[in-house]
């Protein structure tokens, strides 16, 4: 599966990479290339999808209240 990815970003698969070492997780360059890819969809999608809602008034954006108060 291959996403589109025209738009640029800041992180590379060397430091995806790094990251899941640190977590003791070991993956190609490969993986992480897939990785990002999906992150990246995944991203841009909630965004989109936020936006949409803004825009369309669905989102509250009254005060909110603590429970107990």
């Amino acid at each position: 599966m291959k996403f589109e990815s025209c738009e640029k970003r800041n992180v590379t698969t060397e430091q995806a990479i790094k990251l899941f070492e640190e977590q003791g997780c070991h993956i190609t360059e490969n993986e992480a290339e897939k990785i990002l890819d999906i992150l990246y969809f995944l991203s841009k999608l909630i965004v989109n999808q936020e936006i949409k809602n803004e825009d369309s008034g669905f989102i509250h954006k009254g005060e909110h209240r603590r429970a107990g108060g």
